[in-house]
């Protein structure tokens, strides 16, 4: 079977030193950990699945121990009841079902898989709505951003230096009180007279002194997660058949906590009208797509749209509905007792993890994976570079991680993917926990826009 590879770590110089080393042939080299300091709480924060959790009281625990019970009473109105109950009581019970590998009745373990298959669906769908902020008083701007960092998990990173520019830790006067993040971010714009730049090498934001001073862009538009600018109205003129065309580009950012597979843009749903009445509408059929690569938090679309008259000053009204395909937050899967694992599977929401196989592997061991995917909205088609970014690792008995010295890909389809992961442990793994985070449910999030008042040029 011919097997398709994945560079973790773009190099040839450590590929051919992990063959020397001893590594099977055809596994490839996994990237080493970045050397970083001691997290901090604001890069705790940061990280994707980044959900404080709620203590949970004892009579909480007490309340779904009975409804547990109650799951397998004789009366099947009690069982109905007792199943909608522990639905009404949210995502927060999630942690106190049982596992699949307690000792449960058919119907019990079928409810229970029911119910935490609809709650893990209710946290993913809550994890892509609009995280908030409050800010109030007199603030400085690094204690700004940590606040930022900390309350919704996007990180914002001062790039001044960067730019040569001056980089004074500013105070700033705020009264922003539980307010969507990007409406927040614009008020602080705002007042500090720093303008965003989506470029940051870390996968956040980043901000930066504006180059003029200007007022807040009254053209940008903000969509639950996004942000939309038009940035460019271009009308250019084919000499050679006199074809008339004008292009719109526009700029479409998202909370750095978001990782966004792709965007696309309908090009049927653009509708719109100049100054004159004159219906606008895209200069082409089809469909505009954008993929999000990894690290970044904003992408560009050049939409084409049908050329108004000369007459024409403006564009008043200007509509389209974009979708995003967006997975949902990170969920973590723990094996343990490694050296007789063998078809371990556990589910979490829409995805399936499965231990296939613990082995040696000359003096590697060798864990194979198989990731499989209920709904994936092309996630694994053309957009599945992010599967190998998902964590990987080992857990020490001492808490210690240890990530992965190669990996391969063993299987591909639409829905499912086959990982072999090879880690250096001369030690063997007796006592350690093999740990994979991905997401596992994928959303297509429908972006409806309206632009306004666009100079014609």
């Amino acid at each position: 079977m011919r097997r398709s590879f994945c560079l973790k770590f773009a190099c040839a110089a450590a590929l051919a030193g992990g063959l020397a080393s001893g590594l099977p042939y055809g596994f490839v080299v996994a990237a080493p950990p970045a050397e970083t300091d001691e997290a901090t709480p604001a890069a705790e924060a940061a990280k994707p699945d980044a959900e404080p959790a709620a203590p949970v009281s004892p009579e909480l625990a007490a309340e779904v121990r009975s409804l547990l019970r109650q799951l397998d009473a004789p009366e099947l109105a009690r069982r109905d009841a007792a199943e909608a109950r522990l639905l009404e009581l949210g995502p927060g019970v999630v942690e106190l079902l049982p596992g699949a590998s307690d000792r449960l009745s058919a119907e019990v373990r079928q409810r229970v898989e029911r119910v935490r298959g609809k709650l893990e669906l209710a946290r993913a769908e809550k994890f892509v709505q609009p995280s908030r902020v409050t800010l109030k008083g007199r603030l400085k701007l690094s204690a700004i951003l940590k606040s930022v960092a900390e309350q919704t998990g996007n990180t914002i990173t001062d790039y001044r230096k960067e730019f040569g520019q001056d980089a004074d830790d500013i105070e700033v006067e705020l009264a922003i009180d539980n307010v969507e993040f990007w409406l927040a971010l614009e008020q602080l714009l705002e007042k500090t007279d720093l303008v965003l730049y989506p470029y940051a090498e870390k996968g956040g934001l980043a901000i930066v002194s504006r180059d003029v001073p200007a007022a807040t862009n009254p053209l940008r538009r903000l969509a639950g997660v996004f942000r939309l600018e038009p940035t460019q109205l271009v009308a250019e003129r084919n000499l050679q058949d006199q074809r008339h065309s004008v292009q719109l580009r526009l700029a479409i950012a998202w909370e750095p906590r978001m990782k966004p597979l792709a965007l696309w843009l309908p090009l049927e749903s653009i509708a719109g009208s100049d100054n004159l009445g004159n219906v606008i509408s895209a200069g082409e059929p089809g469909n505009l797509e954008a993929p999000a690569n990894p690290g970044t938090t904003a992408v560009e679309l050049m939409v084409p749209l049908s050329p108004p008259p000369r007459e024409a000053a403006k564009i008043t009204s200007l509509k389209g509905k974009l979708t995003a395909l967006v997975p949902g937050r990170i969920e973590t899967f723990t094996f343990g007792d490694l050296p007789k694992a063998r078809d371990v599977e556990q589910r979490r929401a829409g995805g399936v993890v499965v231990l296939e196989q613990v082995r040696k592997n000359n003096a590697l061991w060798e864990l194979r994976v198989r990731v499989r995917y209920d709904e994936t909205g092309q996630a694994l088609e053309s957009h599945r570079g992010w599967v190998f970014e998902n964590a990987a690792y080992l857990l020490t008995p001492d808490g210690q991680r240890r990530v992965a010295d190669a990996y391969e890909t063993t299987r591909h389809s639409e829905q499912e993917v086959g990982i072999a992961y090879l880690f250096e442990v001369p030690e063997g793994l007796a006592g350690m926990k093999f740990v994979y985070e991905t997401p596992t449910v994928f959303l297509k999030l429908p972006v409806e826009f309206e632009l306004g008042d666009l100079e014609l040029p």
